[in-house]
């Protein structure tokens, strides 16, 4: 299908409208900006992998609190996946004021995820989706939106063939504030918990976590980052955090800035905590 046709406008369509939906995504968030480097590695990515064609997992990454670290996490682990070179990666986020993917990355997708959703709900063409990195990390996300609605099937739709598609899709969650945000937590196969490793922090995050049933994927992780004022009573109320939603407790280093698109010192601070995400959600 052309993106510039509207489905069932053109000609009668006795397709469901999940089929339209689902046919319109498909016909335009693959089609992606070539990656800067004209490499055989480069032109191996472009293509879906058997892996994608299996549905790669989908991780949120969600903080517990403001100022959490979400879109760090988000962004760290994708571009330590991405630059393994086994597979296309995507990050994404729903869209909103913050804009942290795009800042990091360096890249900005034409629309947001909330945006495109709303689209595909109609049935509209999207045009263009994806922005890439110079690293070939696909990403989904734009600079700042004050969007407030979304489509619940369009975002579906245009997740589960991000998980079609890419051996690893992961999605900024922010701390859950908006609709996009609990749909894309409801898609995921794997969620990280994210928080600073603080006694104020531990005592929100619960607070919330109580008040969310366990991810029906049963793949969660509690992801504490670095405060130098954290004390061991910190760390065992952690360790309990963790222990009730049946995680694993990862803790995160202080990482250096990432604006202005350098991350190989963030990388190799957060390298030993990445590695324990990425094995915990390949599993």
């Amino acid at each position: 299908m052309s993106s510039t046709e509207r489905p069932g406008l053109n000609h009668h369509d006795s397709r469901t409208s999940h089929e339209r939906q689902r046919a319109t995504a498909m016909g335009v968030i693959s089609r992606e900006p070539p990656v800067p480097s004209e490499s055989s590695s480069g032109a191996r990515m472009m293509r879906p992998s058997r892996a994608a064609a299996r549905r790669g997992p989908l991780l949120a990454v969600c903080g517990l609190c403001g100022g959490a670290g979400a879109s760090t996490l988000a962004y760290l682990t994708a571009l330590a996946q991405a630059r393994r070179g086994t597979g296309a990666v995507l990050v994404a986020d729903t869209g909103g004021p913050t804009a942290g993917i795009s800042h990091y990355a360096g890249v900005q997708a034409p629309r947001s995820l909330a945006e495109a959703a709303e689209h595909v709900h109609a049935s509209l063409p999207t045009g263009q989706l994806i922005a890439t990195t110079s690293d070939g990390l696909r990403v989904f996300a734009t600079g700042p939106t004050l969007s407030g609605t979304c489509s619940r099937e369009g975002v579906e739709v245009l997740l589960e063939h991000a998980r079609e598609r890419y051996t690893l899709t992961v999605i900024d969650c922010g701390t859950l504030a908006r609709d996009a945000d609990q749909i894309a937590l409801a898609a995921a196969t794997h969620v990280a918990w994210v928080l600073p490793a603080s006694n104020g922090a531990v005592n929100r995050g619960r607070q919330l976590l109580d008040a969310i049933a366990p991810h029906g994927s049963g793949t969660e992780l509690v992801v504490a980052r670095h405060d130098p004022r954290e004390r061991r009573r910190t760390l065992r109320e952690l360790r309990d955090l963790a222990r009730d939603r049946h995680a694993p407790l990862i803790l995160l280093p202080s990482v250096p800035e990432l604006a202005g698109g350098d991350a190989a010192a963030a990388l190799e601070t957060a390298q030993v905590p990445l590695e324990a995400i990425l094995g915990a959600v390949r599993r």
